[in-house]
């Protein structure tokens, strides 16, 4: 035959003080409250491995602003990497000890800056870096120390690239289209900027393509005033 069922007992009234309200006791609390589960010990690790990261640091900067550092292999490159101020960074240090930091933007991976030194010789002093994309930082003025101040008029020529082309930009030239020649000198392979009345002249180097051996073309230039 059918087994029946056992009729569930009720829940048993809770205790009330004198003042009618309902007293909390010990007994039967683990039924009222709910202990939430711990997670996973593999998500502990993690947690844990993230703090130390943190805690080596400071604690000052977020996940996305941390360095990341690639494992270094012999006779390779070693980049270190980091984001911050809306640009990703890498600074890279070659086998013979030159260096080489970019800045891209974080949203349309456009170089905005790219940076190179030679390494140091014993003994000699620290090389400075030679901007190949963006513009150097402008030294403060100082009236007590500085002699000399730059101009505000002079020409000013700096690399602005686009992820389709090589881009130069120079400013405060006020002559008109006819005065300008820009050419390549293949010998030398670097582009040649000059005015007809003398008053500037520029060459300009490619390291993007020496590094890669590739040529100047002539028909691949074009300038606009």
């Amino acid at each position: 035959g059918g087994g029946g069922s056992a009729p569930s007992r009720p829940p048993a009234a809770p205790r009330r003080g004198p003042s009618g309200a309902e007293l909390l006791e010990p007994v039967g609390l683990d039924a009222k409250l709910k202990v939430a589960s711990s997670p996973a010990d593999a998500d502990l690790d993690r947690l844990a491995s993230q703090l130390e990261k943190w805690g080596g640091s400071g604690g000052a900067a977020p996940p996305q602003q941390q360095q990341q550092q690639q494992p270094a292999k012999p006779n390779e490159p070693q980049r270190l990497c980091m984001r911050s101020d809306g640009r990703k960074k890498i600074h890279t240090t070659f086998p013979d000890g030159s260096e080489m930091v970019e800045e891209f933007d974080e949203r349309t991976d456009v170089l905005l800056l790219r940076k190179v030194r030679k390494s140091a010789t014993l003994g000699s002093k620290e090389p400075e870096w030679v901007f190949e994309v963006g513009q150097a930082p402008e030294a403060a003025f100082d009236p007590h120390a500085d002699l000399l101040r730059a101009s505000s008029s002079n020409p000013i020529f700096m690399r602005k690239d686009t992820p389709e082309h090589f881009q130069w930009r120079i400013r405060n030239l006020p002559y008109p289209a006819d005065v300008y020649s820009v050419t390549v000198d293949h010998e030398k392979q670097e582009i040649v900027v000059r005015t007809s009345n003398k008053k500037y002249f520029k060459r300009i180097q490619v390291p993007d393509l020496a590094r890669l051996g590739l040529a100047m073309q002539d028909n691949a230039l074009t300038w606009k005033h």
